[in-house]
């Protein structure tokens, strides 16, 4: 084939108007250059493969099939001109080669394609994640006219649509936060599919959209975490109830969870195995994976994975010891005659105690900040960070690290212990102990 005839089949009028309408080529470069440095500039950001002339005077490259084993193709044509012309019909760079699918199709595809990596071995994804994409795709853009517009609209439709979604929703900013990821990454996996050449995300303004959001006066610090006035009082209701039901274990979690700090989920998920005479090593938590049609509780890596140690002081080892006391499991630290406790039942234990407490709500959460707060009164920040599971700031800017020794994290946690929740105070503990 000639390079005329090339020429003519790639270069007709409507081929011309779809790529200078895409921003795939100008006007000017039109005019003012050849064919292959024309076609070249089309595949310029999409083919990856080095182009070279092979011995025999044929062009060769490589292009991605699936199935062959190394995930490539070799291809050799006569003429630079004619391998340029396969690998713009192969891409699908031509109008009549793009598939009209919508926004809204792929969307859902890329969905079942994040579903895969649940499956992983190795940090795998929360079906609960995917669940959360379902539900914020159903809650902000189905049966919107974003999600029924072609996956290659321009940036700035898109950018107009976002921001009627934002305004009409009464969007916060975390939620356009959430939902800006999910449509940058589904536009990514577009892109990779070949569906579209570039990336529209890369060129919304993100900042013009969120200042369309409805904005929610923050949470003063005394909303976010108890009073020691307020924990005090639970805490004695959390000891009371133990005098008259000492195999109350969702109790015990409190306890522990006032003294260290941990997550519920990793509380209810500790196994004797990880408790040593000093250090509870922090190895499982407790997840709920909610698939839509129902929701299963299991057992797996602390959040974010991170597995740590939290120092064992004598308030903890004298509270261990009279948990082993009434426990009936040899595997799980917190279990009763129905197995191993759940978070369910520690919340609703937190709730219990509050009421006959007096005070509002609290929750292992809203402790677990409290005691945050006063360790990092006392320690390094990373330091904190280190025994509570965080990914603070100051790691990931400032490169800081946690060199603090174990006996000085006793001494903060016993200050804890003695200073702010006076634990040895509490009516009943002795009774407690002497079990």
């Amino acid at each position: 084939m000639s390079k005329k005839s090339i020429k003519d089949n790639i270069f007709t009028k409507k081929n011309i108007e779809y790529w200078v309408n895409r921003g795939i080529l100008g006007i000017d470069e039109i005019a003012l250059s050849d064919s292959e440095v024309l076609m070249s500039k089309i595949l310029d950001k999409i083919h990856m493969h080095k182009i070279s002339r092979a011995n025999d005077g044929r062009w060769v490259t490589y292009v991605p099939d699936e199935t062959k084993s190394s995930g490539l193709k070799q291809v050799r044509k006569n003429s630079k001109a004619e391998l340029y012309a396969y690998l713009i019909d192969f891409y699908g760079v031509l109008p009549e080669k793009i598939n009209a699918r919508t926004i809204e199709e792929v969307f859902l595809e890329w969905i079942e394609y994040k579903r895969e990596f649940t499956k992983s071995n190795y940090k795998p994804l929360s079906p609960s994640t995917i669940r959360r994409y379902e539900l914020d795709f159903k809650k902000y853009l189905k049966d919107t006219t974003l999600s029924g517009l072609p996956i290659d609209t321009d940036d700035m439709a898109i950018e107009q649509e976002l921001i009627r979604i934002v305004s009409s929703s009464e969007m916060i900013p975390q939620a356009f936060g959430n939902l800006y990821g999910y449509l940058s990454q589904m536009f990514r996996y577009a892109v990779r599919k070949k569906y579209i050449l570039t990336d529209p995300m890369t060129f919304i303004d993100k900042k013009r959209i969120m200042s369309f959001c409805c904005t929610l006066p923050p949470k003063k610090d005394s909303e976010r975490i108890i009073s020691l006035d307020d924990l005090h009082k639970f805490l004695n209701s959390v000891h009371v109830h133990l005098e008259k039901y000492p195999d109350y274990m969702p109790d015990y979690a409190i306890l522990l969870g006032t003294l260290t700090g941990m997550r519920v989920g990793e509380i209810v998920a500790l196994k004797w195995e990880c408790v040593d005479k000093d250090f509870i090593h922090v190895d499982f938590s407790e997840h709920r994976h909610d698939y839509g049609d129902h929701i299963e509780i299991v057992v797996g890596e602390p959040k974010s994975h991170k597995h740590r140690l939290v120092p064992i002081t004598k308030d903890i080892s004298d509270l261990l010891d009279t948990i082993r006391s009434h426990s009936i499991d040899n595997t799980w630290v917190f279990a009763d005659e129905d197995g191993r406790i759940t978070e369910t039942a520690v919340s609703n234990a937190c709730r219990r105690r509050s009421a006959e407490a007096g005070i509002k709500r609290t929750s292992i959460h809203e402790i677990r900040r409290t005691v945050s707060s006063y360790l990092n009164t006392v320690l390094p920040r990373e330091a904190v960070a280190n025994m509570l599971g965080h990914l603070p700031t100051t790691n990931e800017r400032f490169y800081d690290y946690d060199i603090s020794s174990r006996s000085v994290k006793v001494e903060a946690l016993e200050k804890l212990s003695d200073n702010i929740i006076n634990f040895s105070a509490y009516k009943g503990e002795k009774a407690l102990k002497a079990q």
